[in-house]
C-alpha cells in the first residue's frame, strides 16, 4: 500500500498507550492514550462506534476499534480515509497476530510491543519523507 501513516498509537480502551510510533512528538504518550479513550468513550456514548476521525489543521487522525484496542493513525489531510482504514486494519491484524496471545495475560508492560515498528515499517513514513513533503 505504501507509507501513509506518519503517526501510529495504539491504545487499551481504558487508554494505556500500548506502542507509538511518533515523529517528533512534544505530547506524552501516555497524556495522549488518556485524551484518545476519554474522546472516544464520549463518542460511543453519543453514537454508536465512537468516533473514527478528525482533523486538526493540516492533519487527520484516523481511529479504528479492533477487539479491544484503538489504532490511531496521524496522516496528511489529502490520504484518502478508505485508505487510511486498509492500512489501520492490516496493521490492527499483524500486531494480534504477533502479540494476540501475550496479551491474554498482559501485565501491563508495555515493553514487550517495543519490536513492533520492524513489523510494519512499510506502512510508516519515514523522517527524511515527512521532510520532504513539508518543503515541497
Amino acid at each position: 500500500m505504501g507509507k501513509i501513516i506518519q503517526d501510529l498509537w495504539i491504545l487499551t480502551s481504558s487508554g494505556i498507550t500500548v506502542y507509538s510510533h511518533v515523529y517528533n512528538s512534544k505530547i506524552n504518550d501516555q497524556l495522549f492514550g488518556a485524551l484518545m479513550s476519554a474522546i472516544n468513550q464520549f463518542a460511543e456514548t453519543i453514537v454508536e462506534g465512537g468516533i473514527s476521525n478528525f482533523e486538526l489543521r493540516n492533519k487527520k487522525f484516523t481511529i479504528i476499534k479492533h477487539k479491544d484496542l484503538l489504532f490511531i493513525a496521524n496522516t496528511a489531510n489529502k490520504e484518502k480515509e478508505k485508505k487510511i482504514k486498509q492500512e489501520l486494519e492490516r496493521i490492527s491484524r499483524k500486531f494480534y497476530e504477533i502479540y494476540g496471545e501475550k496479551l491474554s495475560n498482559w501485565d501491563y508492560d508495555v515493553s514487550i510491543f517495543t519490536d513492533f515498528e520492524k513489523h510494519i515499517e512499510t506502512s510508516l513514513k519515514d523522517a527524511v519523507k515527512k521532510f520532504q513533503d513539508a518543503i515541497w
